[in-house]
């Protein structure tokens, strides 16, 4: 009887009964892998377990849907959620950042913040009262209302007139546009009502570049030019602004605001005469608020050392000249 095993008859093991090898016989202690029985070839060849690499590396066997990471085994706590997010205790918000000292009257940025132009910059500004006016009639009251001027536009927008008060209430709202907000000034005027001419008891400017963006301030502004006097208004910059900045910093901005000082008529004359014989600024005290920069003033007003001076009127200036030439006169015939 000729022999069954030839040699080179079988180039493979020869196959087992059914049922034989089903499934791979596993190791002690060794769970399959996904996708598991092994691909074509099986089983392995001569050698028996599985050949040098097998079995798997350290760190092995994986969990399903369980990417090791470093530091394995996960510590307590693992598996996180679905998608793996982090544990929200190792990314918590960071802390915010203080606004820088003002420099002066100024107001820097925090750090990190910048100011975002636009091409129309609008805002809305809500004058909403003012208090302890002056006087301008003589029955011990004035008649107030307010204006609000921008350097684009020769039209100011105005409030109502309230008679025999030094404490109106407004509450009136207004769509403000500035060509430029890092340096066209707005200033805010009061004035009392009057039969022939209006006469200005106080105004404010407001530097548009340092409101924060989509953000209303509520600011309590002191008025120069009069011994006392305040105006309460809202200020909202919308398409532009200060952006970037920590939590704290519109409260920043609205402390920063009430300390401004309000600018005495005197004391800018006084600063005037010093200006002009020394040609420089040397009167010792700290520049004002606006100036960082080329700010534009509406018409009537300029800036002077950092701070607003309103300019003299034609009536103001004829009777500051006649004064001045009477003064003279009398010296003369002395």
């Amino acid at each position: 009887m000729a022999s069954l095993n030839k040699p080179g008859q079988y180039s493979a093991p020869p196959p087992q009964q059914p049922g034989q090898y089903g499934a791979p016989p596993p190791q002690q202690g060794y769970p399959p892998q996904h996708g598991y029985p092994p691909q074509q070839g099986y089983p392995p060849q001569q050698g028996y377990p599985p050949q040098q690499g097998y079995p798997p590396q350290q760190g092995y066997p994986p969990q399903q849907g369980y990417p090791p990471q470093q530091g394995y085994p996960p510590q307590q706590g693992y598996p996180p959620q679905q998608g793996y997010a982090p544990p929200p205790q190792q990314y918590g918000a960071a802390p915010p950042l203080p606004t820088k000292p003002a420099a002066g009257h100024n107001l820097a940025l925090p750090a990190g913040a910048r100011f975002t132009p636009a091409a129309i910059c609008q805002m809305t500004v809500k004058i909403i009262s003012a208090r302890d006016l002056v006087a301008a009639d003589t029955n011990g009251k004035s008649d107030p209302y307010i204006k609000i001027r921008t350097p684009s536009s020769s039209k100011p927008k105005a409030t109502k007139s309230h008679s025999k008060t030094l404490n109106p209430i407004f509450n009136e709202t207004f769509a403000i546009d500035v060509s430029s907000a890092q340096n066209d000034l707005i200033v805010i005027e009061v004035f009392d009502k009057d039969v022939l001419s209006d006469d200005c008891i106080g105004y404010v400017a407001i530097d548009p570049s340092m409101l924060p963006k989509g953000v209303e301030v509520t600011t309590n502004e002191n008025l120069s030019y009069v011994p006392h006097g305040t105006v309460q208004m809202s200020i909202t910059a919308l398409n532009f602004g200060v952006e970037n900045f920590p939590p704290n910093y519109p409260m920043d901005y609205v402390n920063w605001r009430a300390r401004v000082p309000s600018v005495s008529k005197k004391g800018m004359e006084k600063a005037k005469k010093k200006e002009k014989k020394a040609k420089t600024h040397k009167s010792g005290k700290l520049a004002g608020p606006y100036a960082h920069g080329h700010k534009v003033c509406p018409n009537g007003y300029s800036v002077v050392n950092g701070w607003v001076k309103k300019n003299p009127t034609v009536s103001e200036q004829t009777t500051k000249t006649l004064g001045k030439g009477l003064k003279s006169l009398g010296k003369a015939f002395k």
